[in-house]
Protein backbone atom coordinates (compact mmCIF):
# COMPACT_ATOMS: atom_id res chain seq x y z
CA UNK A 1 0.00 0.00 0.00
CA UNK A 2 1.40 3.36 -0.54
CA UNK A 3 2.18 5.52 1.89
CA UNK A 4 -0.35 8.55 2.25
CA UNK A 5 1.01 12.08 1.36
CA UNK A 6 2.03 14.33 3.67
CA UNK A 7 -0.30 17.38 3.81
CA UNK A 8 1.11 20.49 4.83
CA UNK A 9 -0.64 23.07 6.38
CA UNK A 10 0.45 27.18 6.73
CA UNK A 11 -0.48 28.24 10.36
CA UNK A 12 -0.95 32.43 10.66
CA UNK A 13 -1.96 33.73 13.95
CA UNK A 14 -3.15 36.18 15.45
CA UNK A 15 -0.50 37.07 17.78
CA UNK A 16 -2.35 39.37 20.46
CA UNK A 17 -5.02 37.03 20.97
CA UNK A 18 -4.57 34.81 24.42
CA UNK A 19 -3.94 31.07 23.46
CA UNK A 20 -1.95 31.91 20.39
CA UNK A 21 1.13 30.91 21.79
CA UNK A 22 0.13 27.78 23.05
CA UNK A 23 -1.74 26.85 20.04
CA UNK A 24 1.40 27.07 18.01
CA UNK A 25 2.92 24.59 20.34
CA UNK A 26 0.14 22.22 20.04
CA UNK A 27 0.08 21.77 16.21
CA UNK A 28 3.98 21.32 16.29
CA UNK A 29 3.50 18.67 18.94
CA UNK A 30 0.82 16.72 16.77
CA UNK A 31 2.79 17.02 13.51
CA UNK A 32 6.35 15.28 15.84
CA UNK A 33 3.60 12.22 16.73
CA UNK A 34 1.43 11.98 13.50
CA UNK A 35 4.02 12.65 10.24
CA UNK A 36 1.11 12.70 8.01
CA UNK A 37 0.57 16.25 8.90
CA UNK A 38 2.96 19.14 8.75
CA UNK A 39 2.93 22.88 9.88
CA UNK A 40 4.37 25.72 8.33
CA UNK A 41 4.67 28.69 10.62
CA UNK A 42 4.41 32.22 8.81
CA UNK A 43 7.03 34.43 9.70
CA UNK A 44 6.00 36.90 12.07
CA UNK A 45 3.33 33.90 13.82
CA UNK A 46 6.88 32.38 14.17
CA UNK A 47 8.06 34.73 16.78
CA UNK A 48 5.91 33.74 19.23
CA UNK A 49 8.18 30.52 19.39
CA UNK A 50 11.02 32.19 19.01
CA UNK A 51 11.56 30.75 15.34
CA UNK A 52 11.93 31.93 12.07
CA UNK A 53 9.37 31.32 9.80
CA UNK A 54 8.40 31.81 6.10
CA UNK A 55 7.35 34.84 4.79
CA UNK A 56 3.77 34.41 2.91
CA UNK A 57 5.10 35.00 -0.25
CA UNK A 58 7.21 31.73 -0.50
CA UNK A 59 4.08 29.59 2.02
CA UNK A 60 1.68 30.23 -0.49
CA UNK A 61 3.46 28.12 -2.88
CA UNK A 62 4.66 25.32 -0.27
CA UNK A 63 0.99 24.27 1.65
CA UNK A 64 -2.00 22.83 0.67
CA UNK A 65 -4.06 24.32 3.50
CA UNK A 66 -3.99 27.85 5.63
CA UNK A 67 -4.87 27.74 9.13
CA UNK A 68 -5.52 31.08 10.11
CA UNK A 69 -6.11 31.51 14.37
CA UNK A 70 -7.54 34.98 15.40
CA UNK A 71 -10.75 36.41 14.81
CA UNK A 72 -12.66 37.41 11.78
CA UNK A 73 -10.88 40.25 11.64
CA UNK A 74 -7.64 37.99 11.65
CA UNK A 75 -8.88 36.23 8.68
CA UNK A 76 -10.06 39.22 6.20
CA UNK A 77 -6.58 40.65 6.65
CA UNK A 78 -5.11 37.12 5.62
CA UNK A 79 -6.91 36.77 2.55
CA UNK A 80 -6.33 40.41 1.26
CA UNK A 81 -3.20 39.55 1.65
CA UNK A 82 -2.91 36.14 0.35
CA UNK A 83 -5.44 36.81 -2.82
CA UNK A 84 -5.48 35.81 -5.39
CA UNK A 85 -3.62 32.84 -4.98
CA UNK A 86 -6.48 29.70 -4.21
CA UNK A 87 -4.99 28.29 -1.50
CA UNK A 88 -8.07 27.21 0.85
CA UNK A 89 -8.18 28.83 4.50
CA UNK A 90 -9.83 27.43 7.75
CA UNK A 91 -10.65 29.55 10.88
CA UNK A 92 -10.10 28.91 13.98
CA UNK A 93 -11.62 31.70 16.50
CA UNK A 94 -9.46 32.63 19.42
CA UNK A 95 -11.98 34.14 21.08
CA UNK A 96 -16.06 34.01 20.82
CA UNK A 97 -17.50 32.07 17.47
CA UNK A 98 -17.49 34.25 14.25
CA UNK A 99 -19.09 34.01 11.06
CA UNK A 100 -16.18 32.76 9.24
CA UNK A 101 -13.47 32.13 12.00
CA UNK A 102 -15.81 28.85 13.12
CA UNK A 103 -13.90 26.53 14.71
CA UNK A 104 -13.39 26.98 18.11
CA UNK A 105 -9.67 26.50 19.29
CA UNK A 106 -11.11 23.11 21.74
CA UNK A 107 -12.64 21.87 18.49
CA UNK A 108 -8.97 22.42 16.52
CA UNK A 109 -7.47 19.36 18.06
CA UNK A 110 -10.29 16.74 17.00
CA UNK A 111 -10.95 18.51 13.46
CA UNK A 112 -6.59 17.78 12.86
CA UNK A 113 -7.20 14.35 11.53
CA UNK A 114 -10.05 15.62 8.97
CA UNK A 115 -6.93 18.04 7.87
CA UNK A 116 -4.64 15.46 7.65
CA UNK A 117 -6.85 13.14 5.01
CA UNK A 118 -8.29 16.40 3.21
CA UNK A 119 -11.87 16.04 4.45
CA UNK A 120 -12.64 19.57 4.78
CA UNK A 121 -15.72 21.25 2.84
CA UNK A 122 -14.39 23.81 0.39
CA UNK A 123 -16.75 26.93 0.19
CA UNK A 124 -15.97 29.49 -2.74
CA UNK A 125 -16.79 33.27 -1.60
CA UNK A 126 -17.56 35.81 -4.15
CA UNK A 127 -15.62 38.89 -3.66
CA UNK A 128 -15.08 42.72 -4.42
CA UNK A 129 -12.62 44.38 -6.44
CA UNK A 130 -12.67 48.42 -6.44
CA UNK A 131 -11.47 50.82 -9.18
CA UNK A 132 -11.13 54.22 -6.73
CA UNK A 133 -11.20 57.40 -9.39
CA UNK A 134 -10.03 60.51 -7.62
CA UNK A 135 -9.59 63.70 -10.14
CA UNK A 136 -6.43 62.18 -12.33
CA UNK A 137 -5.67 59.83 -10.05
CA UNK A 138 -6.65 56.13 -10.41
CA UNK A 139 -6.46 53.49 -7.04
CA UNK A 140 -7.10 49.40 -7.55
CA UNK A 141 -8.23 47.58 -4.68
CA UNK A 142 -8.12 43.63 -5.57
CA UNK A 143 -9.89 41.75 -3.03
CA UNK A 144 -12.87 43.22 -0.58
CA UNK A 145 -14.24 39.82 0.88
CA UNK A 146 -16.85 41.42 3.64
CA UNK A 147 -17.91 44.95 2.06
CA UNK A 148 -17.27 48.10 0.54
CA UNK A 149 -18.17 50.93 2.41
CA UNK A 150 -18.80 55.01 1.70
CA UNK A 151 -19.78 56.97 4.96
CA UNK A 152 -19.72 60.41 6.49
CA UNK A 153 -17.18 59.49 8.84
CA UNK A 154 -16.85 61.99 11.51
CA UNK A 155 -19.10 64.61 10.40
CA UNK A 156 -22.56 65.07 11.45
CA UNK A 157 -24.08 66.07 8.68
CA UNK A 158 -25.90 63.85 5.88
CA UNK A 159 -24.29 62.68 2.88
CA UNK A 160 -25.44 62.28 -0.80
CA UNK A 161 -24.71 59.05 -3.12
CA UNK A 162 -25.51 58.96 -5.98
CA UNK A 163 -25.65 55.09 -7.53
CA UNK A 164 -25.47 53.09 -10.82
CA UNK A 165 -25.99 49.54 -11.55
CA UNK A 166 -24.67 49.24 -14.99
CA UNK A 167 -25.65 51.99 -16.64
CA UNK A 168 -29.29 52.44 -15.09
CA UNK A 169 -29.45 54.94 -12.03
CA UNK A 170 -30.74 53.52 -8.76
CA UNK A 171 -31.47 56.45 -6.77
CA UNK A 172 -28.75 59.37 -5.07
CA UNK A 173 -29.14 58.46 -1.55
CA UNK A 174 -29.88 61.12 1.23
CA UNK A 175 -27.78 59.19 4.51
CA UNK A 176 -25.14 58.16 7.03
CA UNK A 177 -23.36 55.85 4.46
CA UNK A 178 -23.68 52.80 2.23
CA UNK A 179 -22.36 49.40 2.48
CA UNK A 180 -21.75 47.27 -0.50
CA UNK A 181 -21.39 44.35 0.47
CA UNK A 182 -20.93 40.34 -0.69
CA UNK A 183 -23.07 37.37 0.63
CA UNK A 184 -19.97 36.94 3.09
CA UNK A 185 -20.37 40.28 4.26
CA UNK A 186 -24.26 40.40 4.63
CA UNK A 187 -23.63 39.31 7.92
CA UNK A 188 -21.14 41.76 9.49
CA UNK A 189 -21.99 45.84 8.91
CA UNK A 190 -24.53 45.44 6.47
CA UNK A 191 -27.21 43.06 8.60
CA UNK A 192 -26.40 45.86 11.55
CA UNK A 193 -27.62 48.40 9.38
CA UNK A 194 -30.82 46.02 8.27
CA UNK A 195 -29.81 44.62 5.42
CA UNK A 196 -30.71 41.02 4.07
CA UNK A 197 -28.43 37.94 5.15
CA UNK A 198 -27.43 36.29 1.77
CA UNK A 199 -26.61 32.92 1.53
CA UNK A 200 -22.74 32.24 0.94
CA UNK A 201 -23.49 30.54 -2.67
CA UNK A 202 -25.32 33.47 -4.28
CA UNK A 203 -24.27 35.04 -7.02
CA UNK A 204 -26.18 38.62 -5.46
CA UNK A 205 -24.69 41.98 -3.77
CA UNK A 206 -26.54 44.04 -1.35
CA UNK A 207 -26.57 47.97 -1.32
CA UNK A 208 -27.60 49.05 2.24
CA UNK A 209 -28.56 52.75 2.87
CA UNK A 210 -27.08 53.58 6.48
CA UNK A 211 -29.55 55.69 8.43
CA UNK A 212 -31.02 56.93 5.19
CA UNK A 213 -33.12 59.94 5.79
CA UNK A 214 -35.79 58.57 3.35
CA UNK A 215 -37.57 55.69 4.90
CA UNK A 216 -38.49 53.96 1.75
CA UNK A 217 -35.14 53.82 1.17
CA UNK A 218 -34.73 49.71 1.99
CA UNK A 219 -31.43 47.56 0.76
CA UNK A 220 -31.51 46.26 -2.55
CA UNK A 221 -30.01 43.21 -3.92
CA UNK A 222 -28.34 43.13 -7.10
CA UNK A 223 -26.95 40.86 -9.64
CA UNK A 224 -23.28 40.46 -10.65
CA UNK A 225 -23.56 40.99 -13.85
CA UNK A 226 -23.34 44.93 -14.03
CA UNK A 227 -21.01 47.34 -11.86
CA UNK A 228 -21.97 49.38 -9.38
CA UNK A 229 -20.77 52.89 -9.80
CA UNK A 230 -21.20 54.95 -6.59
CA UNK A 231 -20.42 58.82 -7.46
CA UNK A 232 -20.04 61.88 -4.94
CA UNK A 233 -21.99 64.72 -5.61
CA UNK A 234 -21.41 68.64 -4.41
CA UNK A 235 -21.47 68.58 -0.90
CA UNK A 236 -19.70 70.78 1.82
CA UNK A 237 -16.67 68.15 2.68
CA UNK A 238 -15.14 64.58 2.16
CA UNK A 239 -16.41 61.13 2.81
CA UNK A 240 -14.11 57.93 4.21
CA UNK A 241 -13.92 55.06 1.97
CA UNK A 242 -13.69 51.64 3.74
CA UNK A 243 -12.34 48.52 2.76
CA UNK A 244 -13.30 45.60 4.94
CA UNK A 245 -13.32 48.36 8.08
CA UNK A 246 -9.70 49.20 6.77
CA UNK A 247 -9.14 52.80 5.80
CA UNK A 248 -9.11 53.50 1.75
CA UNK A 249 -8.74 57.37 1.89
CA UNK A 250 -11.28 60.11 1.92
CA UNK A 251 -13.76 60.88 -1.42
CA UNK A 252 -14.48 64.26 -2.67
CA UNK A 253 -17.37 65.84 -4.85
CA UNK A 254 -16.39 64.69 -8.37
CA UNK A 255 -14.35 61.59 -7.21
CA UNK A 256 -16.38 57.92 -7.85
CA UNK A 257 -15.61 54.50 -7.44
CA UNK A 258 -16.63 51.30 -9.57
CA UNK A 259 -17.21 47.98 -7.93
CA UNK A 260 -17.66 44.29 -9.78
CA UNK A 261 -16.85 40.71 -8.89
CA UNK A 262 -13.54 39.69 -8.21
CA UNK A 263 -12.17 37.56 -11.24
CA UNK A 264 -11.17 34.71 -8.51
CA UNK A 265 -13.43 33.40 -5.61
CA UNK A 266 -11.96 33.03 -1.45
CA UNK A 267 -11.63 29.97 -0.79
CA UNK A 268 -12.74 29.07 2.70
CA UNK A 269 -12.23 25.84 4.18
CA UNK A 270 -14.82 24.13 6.87
CA UNK A 271 -15.24 20.88 9.08
CA UNK A 272 -17.77 18.56 7.18
CA UNK A 273 -20.25 19.17 10.04
CA UNK A 274 -19.81 22.66 9.69
CA UNK A 275 -23.36 24.71 7.77
CA UNK A 276 -23.92 28.47 7.38
CA UNK A 277 -27.35 27.59 9.00
CA UNK A 278 -26.03 26.40 11.79
CA UNK A 279 -23.55 29.16 12.48
CA UNK A 280 -26.48 31.87 12.32
CA UNK A 281 -28.44 29.87 14.77
CA UNK A 282 -25.81 29.85 17.29
CA UNK A 283 -24.66 33.48 16.48
CA UNK A 284 -27.61 35.26 16.17
CA UNK A 285 -29.16 32.99 19.18
CA UNK A 286 -31.95 32.05 16.95
CA UNK A 287 -34.17 30.14 19.37
CA UNK A 288 -37.26 29.12 17.44
CA UNK A 289 -36.20 25.31 17.80
CA UNK A 290 -36.35 25.49 21.48
CA UNK A 291 -39.53 27.45 21.31
CA UNK A 292 -42.60 25.20 22.91
CA UNK A 293 -45.35 24.47 20.01
CA UNK A 294 -48.16 25.09 22.49
CA UNK A 295 -47.35 26.89 25.84
CA UNK A 296 -48.58 26.20 28.90
CA UNK A 297 -51.58 28.23 30.04
CA UNK A 298 -51.03 30.99 32.80
CA UNK A 299 -53.03 29.49 35.72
Amino acid sequence: MAARKTVRIGVVVNRQKPGARALLRDLLEYSHIHRDIEFLIEKDSAILLRQKGLPLAKLKDKVDLFLVAGGDGSLLEFVRALYPAQVPTLGVNLGSLGFLTTLAQRELAGALPLLARGQLRLSPRLALETIVHRRKKKEFYPCALNDVVVSRGGRSQLVRLRVHVGDVLVTEYVCDGLIVCTPTGSTAYSVSAGGPILSPDARVLALTPICPHTLTNRSIVVGTDHPIRIEIPPQPSSLVLQFDGIPGGHLRAGDWIEIRPAPEPVVLAYTPETDFYSVLRQKLRWSGGSVPLHPPKCT
